[in-house]
């Protein structure tokens, strides 16, 4: 399957245990074949967009279309988009090659070769169960469960948090070169802007459930900060106001 676009239109959603929106009446499209980074800062709602892009939610209100499909309980879309985040579910209680093992054969585009590469780039052991696992280690899996996969759309929700400075920038290194050999729709939801700016075509800023901010990521740099870095134009982001 190529590369899929994702159209999010009036997206809103709220927890049955809070009245207040997590996300409030939210718009965007990512391209097909882009990288695009989710940014803001802790609690923006980026997660939980995230998870109603990869449909593991169902919207409140709005829609999630993905090539012009709902993405949400729709069995020819949910294989090919993958969601990981530092609370993947895995087989806990077995070695960690049983995780892989359970999503090569949930994955169609699931590429073993490359899987045991980022074995070794990471080094995970991989016969410890994921309990026995150093957090850093944990952090590498999901990482690399989200790249072996080669899904089109695939959607990295701070799973860098737990790795040291070295394999984040396996992390990066492996996601920018697999990438450019197998295209694919990528999103980094992320608020280490300064680690991840330099692999983003687009950019869609969140404050408070909302978006502040959307669209190539050069032309954003160009109209906040004449060029500057994407790092720098998070608090003149974030100090905008919405009028009603």
């Amino acid at each position: 399957m190529n590369p899929l676009g994702i159209d999010v239109a009036d997206l809103t959603f709220h927890y049955e245990r809070h009245s207040q929106n997590v996300v409030d009446h939210v718009s965007f499209r990512i391209e097909p074949g882009s990288i695009t980074g989710l940014l803001g800062r802790n609690g923006s709602g980026k997660s939980t967009v995230g998870m109603l892009m990869a449909g593991l939610l169902y919207p409140t209100s709005g829609s999630v279309r993905a090539n012009g499909q709902p993405v949400y309980e729709n069995p020819g879309l949910m294989a090919n988009v993958c969601y990981v985040s530092d609370s993947t579910p895995i087989l806990e209680d077995e070695k960690t090659r049983r995780t892989l093992e359970l999503w090569e054969a949930s994955r169609p585009n699931w590429d073993r070769d490359y899987a045991n590469e980022l074995i070794e780039a990471f080094g995970i052991d991989v016969k410890k169960k994921p309990s026995r696992l150093s957090r850093g280690q944990l952090s590498s899996l999901y990482a690399l469960l989200g790249l072996a996969s080669r899904c089109p759309v695939t959607i990295f929700d701070e799973v860098h948090l737990g790795m040291d400075a070295v394999a984040r920038e396996v992390f990066y290194t492996s996601l920018l070169a697999d990438y450019t050999k197998h295209p694919r729709t990528l999103v980094l939801s992320s608020h280490l802007i300064e680690e991840v700016e330099s692999l983003l075509d687009s950019v869609i800023f969140m404050d408070n459930g909302r978006v502040v901010e959307s669209g190539d990521a050069d032309d954003v740099r160009s109209r906040h900060s004449d060029g500057g870095e994407l790092a720098h134009l998070t608090d003149v982001l974030l100090k905008m106001t919405f009028s009603s």
